[in-house]
């Protein structure tokens, strides 16, 4: 499975829980907010909250009503990953931006997803989307503060940020991913 949606792997099997014990409704809450905490409250306030178990099948936490889904973890990210835990929101096409990378498919050129990670996030790698390690003389993950992301390669090559780079400056809009598939506009936000 490739590595930067491992955790999305289940989207198409969300699996619904059993009634919620009080211990199990109170960590639901904390779970819930700190996944919305990814995006600006008109965009959390409506959205759905999904969570994954370490196989990467989905539970919803609270059905949405705006298109948006917000989740715990960044689809960047696994359970074993240095790099995980960072909460994301996606619209619809940002979902299916998700599966088309997660079955190894190039996403639909014609679709622009957009995520919000406002507690921002990292990755293993600027270049290369299946990165599961630093790279040999890489000394840190790329670390990007609070960000928007626009998923879509078009977009994301002819946007004229740079792209590219092993070590981009992540407080200024950059591609990542740059020349694949894959390639994301990131933009840094305050």
């Amino acid at each position: 499975m490739r590595p930067f949606c491992r955790v999305i792997a289940g989207l198409a099997a969300v699996s619904f829980a059993a009634p919620l014990t009080i211990a199990q409704s109170m960590n639901a809450k904390s779970e819930i907010a700190r996944a919305v905490s990814a995006a600006p409250a008109s965009v959390s306030a409506g959205a759905a909250v999904d969570i994954a178990d370490a196989k990467g099948r989905l539970t919803e936490l609270r059905r949405g009503s705006n298109g948006w889904t917000c989740m715990i973890d960044d689809p960047a990210a696994t359970k074993h990953d240095a790099i995980a835990h960072h909460p994301a929101c996606f619209d619809k096409y940002g979902l299916e931006w998700i599966e088309a990378y997660t079955a190894g498919h190039a996403p639909n050129p014609g679709h622009v997803g957009y995520s919000y990670m406002l507690q921002g996030g990292s990755s293993w790698s600027n270049t290369d989307p299946n990165a599961t390690k630093l790279a040999p003389g890489q000394k840190d993950y790329i670390r990007i503060p609070a960000h928007i992301m626009i998923l879509n390669a078009r977009v994301a090559n002819s946007s004229g940020f740079p792209s590219g780079q092993a070590n981009p400056d992540t407080h200024k809009p950059f591609v990542m991913f740059g020349g694949t598939a894959y390639a994301i506009l990131i933009i840094p936000v305050n």
